[in-house]
């Protein structure tokens, strides 16, 4: 018996990224797509790429529809989510946007780091991209109360974090052969990071600059974490992943290229006295979106995490 799953805002990147996946599991069924500005136009005409996959057809977003499938996908642009819940509200919903990640009433979906919540959540927050990379990074320091100090990140991210539509300094021609910071200690997922680690132990501060790199999709993140005791780090870092079929550790570091398109977070760690650095992959439309959240609803209906994840990606 599959699972009736319905994406709404299908032709964005991370929406039609959650179709690519969802139409390859074998336990979700992709029943619908919408959209309100292509309504009525074939899924393959407006995303080329799922072109000849599937014959679904755009519907408008509406009650009807919504609510006759078991798990809806919101992946909106921010802002744009929370109006378009109550229309689901007779159906599980997981939500790509940032517009619940700060609510306690939806379940906050770090798969890595939630508990059993996730099989009974009606309602899930589906993590940041930038949040996803750095709070597997801090996370086992956290949970094992072993940080000492502050805690200070440089993560780098493709263009398509900024979404479909281009808007100024974010647009990829603007990115190309170029490489920023930006949002310097201000970024938005400052929030969204320190909540999430309030819930694992004490909270470190953590200090974050974000930079634009000249790549489409992917992030990359140096997370420098103090610590009492470095030699303990890179045990401490994969007993906490021994059972996540997902997240990868390598002895050299992690690359872009071999998490590109695929559902894995590769993490690498190297020590000094008193620091542990922490260097984290993902797709940031990958595990920092779009396979993040069907791993969400995988532990929802009760299947393994990666269920239909395991899948390389394409290299060179």
């Amino acid at each position: 018996m599959t699972t009736r799953a319905v994406v709404v805002g299908a032709s964005g990147y991370a929406g039609s990224e959650l179709c690519r996946w969802i139409l390859d599991h074998p336990s979700l069924s992709l029943a619908g797509v919408c959209s309100r500005q292509h309504a009525g136009q074939p899924l393959g005409a407006i995303v080329p790429a799922l072109a000849g996959v599937t014959d679904l057809r755009f519907e408008p977003i509406a009650e009807s529809v919504l609510g006759a499938a078991d798990l809806v996908f919101l992946a909106l642009p921010h802002g744009a989510a929370a109006e378009v819940v109550p229309l689901a509200r007779r159906s599980r919903i997981l939500d790509l946007s940032a517009d619940h990640r700060l609510d306690p009433a939806w379940t906050y979906g770090l798969v890595d780091w939630t508990g059993p919540e996730l099989a009974s959540a009606s309602r899930v927050a589906v993590p940041g991209c930038f949040a996803t990379a750095i709070l597997l990074s801090i996370a086992p320091f956290c949970a094992a109360d072993q940080i000492n100090g502050p805690v200070c990140v440089a993560a780098a991210t493709g263009s398509t974090g900024a979404g479909a539509s281009p808007v100024g300094a974010t647009h990829h021609p603007e990115r190309f052969a170029n490489f920023k910071a930006y949002k310097v200690l201000g970024h938005q997922h400052g929030a969204e990071i320190a909540a999430a680690l309030g819930r694992l132990g004490r909270a470190p501060t953590v200090h974050f600059v974000p930079q634009s790199a000249p790549l489409d999709r992917g992030i990359f993140a140096t997370t420098f974490v103090p610590v009492a005791d470095a030699d303990a780090a890179p045990g401490l870092v994969a007993e906490a992943y021994a059972r996540s079929p997902l997240v990868r550790l390598r002895t050299e570091s992690p690359e872009v290229r071999h998490v590109r398109g695929s559902a894995f977070a590769d993490l690498a760690i190297a020590t000094a006295p008193g620091m542990a650095v922490v260097l984290a992959a993902i797709d940031n439309l990958g595990k920092g979106a779009a396979t993040q959240a069907i791993q969400c609803a995988n532990r929802m209906i009760g299947l393994a995490d990666d269920t239909g994840l395991r899948r390389a990606a394409a290299t060179p």
